[in-house]
């Protein structure tokens, strides 16, 4: 004997998008900003993380090979990654205690 179920049409959708959801694999659906990014939009990144410039200024610097970057034809392109990374290197580190120690301990000795 087969058993008959009673159900809404809405119900029925339910069970059935339930159990097709489990038989299919998980999609990621984070959106990942792409890495290579243009001179305005580098110019917003730096400007964004406080690392405000000009675009003379990027421009001094990539004709001195002191930034990363890539030529598109005639244009330049950047990778976000290494941009943060480099803005990140140029920036002066605070002076750490074992520094001021030493600074003080040499200032003391020149007083005698």
């Amino acid at each position: 004997m087969t058993n008959i179920i009673v159900t809404t049409p809405e119900e029925l959708k339910a069970i059935v998008n339930e159990a097709v959801s489990e038989l299919l694999p998980k999609v990621n659906t984070k959106i990942v900003p792409p890495d290579t990014i243009t001179l305005s939009t580098t110019l917003s990144l730096l400007d964004e993380q406080g690392f405000p410039t000009s675009k003379a200024k990027i421009y001094k610097l990539t004709s001195a090979g002191k930034m990363p970057h890539r030529k598109y034809g005639n244009k330049l392109v950047f990778s976000r990654k290494e941009v943060l990374e480099w803005a990140n290197r140029q920036t002066k580190s605070k002076v750490t205690d074992s520094d001021s120690i030493l600074f003080i301990a040499r200032s003391a000795r020149r007083k005698k």
